[in-house]
């Protein structure tokens, strides 16, 4: 039985940062096969958990005829040839200048550029909640635990990627959720006062679609609460679809990057477009749709995606940058989830995608494909503080007999 949360966060924060910045050693299955035989990565069960397996096949036709084979064994929940991620790139992302100019009336002196916060409604909603005790997973290309806006809430986490690096993308994504609010340092989160649970599953290179599995499960087995996922391709998974689902069903809700290429084709991404999934698109600076992201029917809502401020690790000297792309807008969706469920705890990943959809600011001037509108964390945390009425049926009058009725459609009173 896991441990209460206050119980279990306090024993995180006793490890310390020793643990945090040790990288967990990547397991075998995520080596990528030798020569030119084709990976098929497989979801066993092993009790209530799933495990990832990797085999290898001479080719690619090989490869999905064994996927099938396994499939079809009892114990195998999935099963496909391995597919690649990225870090949802694109020229709107690259930010190389730091931000200058502090602001001097804020306590945090880059919180003036940070308008995206008020943009989607965040400051109403931390007089009800900052997020303490959630945990949000950021599976990405792995979270400097020395960032100071990110100070003690960086729990130790895993690692299935090669090399040990600890890349921009991944740190800046985890100040975009959770930098810390008036502490005279870089701007703010969205959810300034929850847990980072770094999983790191890529490199500069990609992100192999087992150590996305993997990945997923691992959080899902190891507290989050949310679990975010600024990468994608479009290559649908049967295996990464299996384990979103697994985390679905352990009441973990997963929000993903639409993608950055809706003025370059516009395909459909995953795993945004995975079922469940909360899938985020973005807007632009103006508060207009942005035209370079995905936009299509998976898409739930969006969020601002040009000019958000974010920190990066100590290879960019903790700088704090303007960024874009919807990589920064997912994490600011995976952020007010978890202000949705610091008040809500036992609503389900698919009640939380709902109150996240239902509030959103509706823009009717937008194309199709940008979901229900802008974020509204505010709207989202009201909605969800709010308690539903319970009907009270009338007691029917004692000297009334109950309709004679066939035993089918009999009425039961209460």
């Amino acid at each position: 039985m896991p441990e209460p949360r206050p119980a279990r966060r306090r024993a995180v924060v006793a490890l310390g940062f020793a643990l945090v910045a040790l990288p967990c050693a990547p397991l075998p299955a995520s080596a990528a096969p030798a020569g030119g035989e084709v990976a098929v990565d497989l979801l066993r069960h092993v009790g209530d958990r799933l495990v990832l397996e990797t085999v290898t096949a001479p080719d690619a036709a090989a490869a999905q005829r064994l996927a099938d084979r396994l499939e079809a064994q009892d114990s195998v929940s999935s099963a496909a040839p391995r597919t690649t991620y990225r870090l949802t790139p694109g020229p709107v992302e690259l930010a190389t200048e730091p931000l200058t100019g502090g602001g001097t009336l804020a306590t945090d002196p880059f919180l003036h550029y940070a308008t995206h916060l008020s943009e989607i409604g965040a400051p109403a909603a931390w007089a009800t909640t900052t997020g303490e005790g959630i945990t949000v997973a950021v599976l990405d290309s792995g979270v400097d635990p020395t960032a100071p806006d990110l100070t003690g809430r960086v729990l130790p986490g895993a690692d299935f990627a090669t090399g040990t690096d600890i890349g921009t993308h991944g740190t800046q994504v985890a100040t975009v959720a959770a930098g810390a609010l008036d502490n005279g340092i870089g701007a703010a989160g969205v959810a300034p006062d929850v847990d980072v649970l770094p999983v790191r599953v890529c490199t500069p290179q990609g992100c192999s679609g087992a150590a996305v599995a993997q990945g997923i499960v691992w959080a899902a087995d190891h507290g989050a609460d949310v679990v975010n996922l600024s990468l994608g391709g479009e290559t649908y998974s049967t295996v990464t679809a299996d384990a979103v689902d697994y985390a679905l069903r352990k009441g973990v809700v997963v929000a993903a990057a639409a993608g950055n290429t809706g003025d370059r084709g516009n395909p459909v991404e995953y795993p945004a477009s995975y079922p469940g999934v909360v899938s985020v698109s973005a807007s632009a600076v103006g508060g207009g749709a942005a035209p370079w992201a995905q936009h299509n029917d998976a898409v739930d809502l969006s969020a601002p995606g040009e000019d958000v401020p974010a920190g990066g690790p100590a290879s960019q000297g903790h700088e704090y940058f303007a960024v874009s792309g919807t990589s920064f807008s997912a994490p600011q969706v995976a952020a007010a989830a978890a202000l949705v469920r610091s008040v809500a705890p036992a609503a389900t990943p698919g009640q939380v995608e709902a109150l996240l959809r239902t509030s959103a600011a509706p823009r009717p001037s937008w194309p199709a494909g940008y979901g229900t509108g802008m974020l509204d964390v505010a709207a989202a945390v009201r909605a969800a503080a709010t308690p539903v009425p319970v009907p009270v049926s009338t007691p029917a009058p004692v000297d009334t007999p109950a309709p004679d009725v066939p035993r089918r459609a009999r009425t039961v009173r209460r």
